[in-house]
């Protein structure tokens, strides 16, 4: 209990600043008798939609001969169909501002169709071979509905499928026509590329005012493919060097920026990448003992910064 937000509380209803309700309902808060367990809710949906999907998985596999594909196919395109009718009857009009979820479950039976429908894309083309040996066009499929549907439905957690979805496309895309060490660096090329696309994307939605929530969903995940593609450069490469300092000035530019807009995730992303990298320097510079004692120092003071920056930031 806070006796002081409750004196503030009293004052405010007796000077008429809040009304009755609203002073018995903030006093409720600061004596803790109200607790939101919305961050918990969400928790268990997203686990409900991950066991929910991972057990039709195991369904499949095991009863795959006595069902019979066509079924299958049918009972997954039913079911994702079913929840995305209903997301459909209970979404609110489309706006390119943040529209708020009608309950706490939209989001998650939204994920759970899409995750359902693009089940059933993959088990149709691995039974029937629809695309052959254009295959990985699929994820684009995939991906290009789900962005639709983030989209129609404001869905940040489906946006990141979205994104997700179409990263991989590229990825697999690459790798099935690239071989040996030039798989690998065509994989960090189109890493990077995407994960620039996906900033600028981010910077668009902003500056355009379409749907600009969006923004840090586009922003996180173009940073964490361009700064995971240099890490990959700095620890595999054997030419580390240059992705070395690739690396340090890309993530300097990233520690800045996310400082002055306040953005903690990213600054710690910027942080952490820069970090992982100079380990690679230690160990190729310094004996292994030493190595390990740099590595610890450096990794502390990691820890230390990201979480100063983040209450300096969090401070209005």
């Amino acid at each position: 209990m806070s006796p002081d937000v409750l004196a503030a509380i009293t004052r405010l209803r007796a000077d008429g600043v809040l009304s009755e309700p609203q002073a018995a309902l903030f006093a409720r808060v600061a004596r803790r008798e109200l607790v939101s367990v919305r961050i918990e809710l969400r928790l268990l949906l997203y686990l409900g939609v991950v066991l929910l999907t991972s057990g039709v998985g195991v369904l499949v596999a095991e009863h795959h001969d006595a069902i019979g594909p066509i079924a299958i196919a049918a009972a997954l395109a039913l079911a994702g169909a079913a929840c995305i009718a209903w997301v459909a009857h209970k979404a609110p009009p489309f706006s390119w501002g943040e529209v708020e979820s009608p309950s706490v479950a939209f989001d998650y039976v939204l994920l759970l169709g899409c995750l359902l429908l693009a089940a059933d894309l993959a088990y149709v083309e691995a039974q029937f071979t629809v695309l052959g040996p254009h295959w990985p066009y699929h994820l684009l499929v995939v991906g290009a509905l789900e962005m639709v549907a983030a989209y129609r439905w404001d869905s940040r957690v489906v946006l990141g499928l979205s994104l997700t979805t179409l990263a991989a496309w590229r990825g697999v895309s690459v790798s099935l026509h690239a071989l040996g060490a030039r798989a690998s660096d065509d994989l960090r090329v189109n890493a990077i590329v995407i994960g620039l696309v996906y900033v600028l994307l981010a910077a668009l939605s902003v500056r355009l005012d379409r749907k600009a929530h969006f923004e840090t969903v586009f922003a996180n995940l173009g940073l964490v493919l361009v700064l995971g593609a240099l890490v990959s450069g700095v620890l595999a490469h054997r030419s580390w060097s240059p992705w070395l300092v690739a690396l340090l000035a890309v993530a300097a530019v990233v520690v800045a920026g996310a400082f002055r807009l306040r953005r903690s995730l990213a600054f710690a992303e910027g942080v952490v990448a820069a970090y992982v990298g100079v380990l690679r320097l230690v160990f190729m510079s310094a004996p292994e003992s030493m190595a390990f004692v740099v590595a610890a120092l450096l990794g502390a003071g990691t820890i230390v910064l990201v979480f100063a920056a983040h209450r300096r930031m969090a401070t209005p």
